[in-house]
């Protein structure tokens, strides 16, 4: 299949909670949820690449990628990610409660992107997210919608002994395509 010239939209987000076994250190995540309203995606690596000069010329490239910064806008947050992933409390009233002292809990993040010649679905894996912040304006002569913006760190996750990644992409035409984001996020197994 043909490669995309441009990519486009954002769809299909949802959130895995994953959750370490002690005794060996291996993630496992849960089936995953949706999270409606996705608007904007961006994410930014976290390292850096530098040149080691020996002879007058460049000898070597060094490479340090540890994780990326994920920025997601979404138009609303669902009463059941601010419980799973904000450590949210919701009383029998229905209230809910911002604990500011929650445990930080870890969870993958899947979505999928649209393009001229294939749509591709994406998970990374070992995310954070940061408390929110949030803002609303009166209505005047139009009326705006809010959005909450979210910030979001992925670490690396070791693949075996030797390879690490942040994330796994799977394109419209390979075989676990359409349950990618349906079914629990697995990490690939290398040849």
């Amino acid at each position: 299949m043909a490669n995309n010239i441009v990519t486009f939209g954002l769809k299909n987000v949802h959130y895995s909670k994953a959750t370490l076994n002690s005794t060996d250190g291996t993630w496992t995540f849960a089936s995953p949820v949706e999270l409606p309203g996705a608007q904007e995606f961006s994410s930014d690596l976290v390292g850096s690449s530098s040149q080691v000069y020996a002879d007058d010329q460049v000898v070597a490239t060094l490479n340090q990628n540890a994780g990326r910064t994920i920025s997601l806008k979404v138009t609303e947050l669902t009463d059941e990610f601010k419980t799973d992933i904000l450590g949210y409390k919701k009383l029998d009233n229905g209230n809910l409660v911002e604990i500011t002292n929650a445990e930080v809990v870890t969870f993958a993040l899947g979505f999928e992107l649209q393009g001229d010649a294939k749509a591709r679905r994406t998970w990374f894996y070992l995310c954070t997210c940061a408390p929110i912040n949030e803002a609303t304006k009166s209505k005047a002569d139009s009326v705006e919608a809010n959005a909450i913006t979210l910030s979001i760190t992925a670490r690396p996750i070791a693949i075996d002994a030797d390879n690490y990644t942040t994330h796994i992409t799977a394109s419209k035409g390979d075989a676990n395509y359409a349950t990618f984001l349906s079914v629990a996020p697995v990490l690939p197994v290398l040849k």
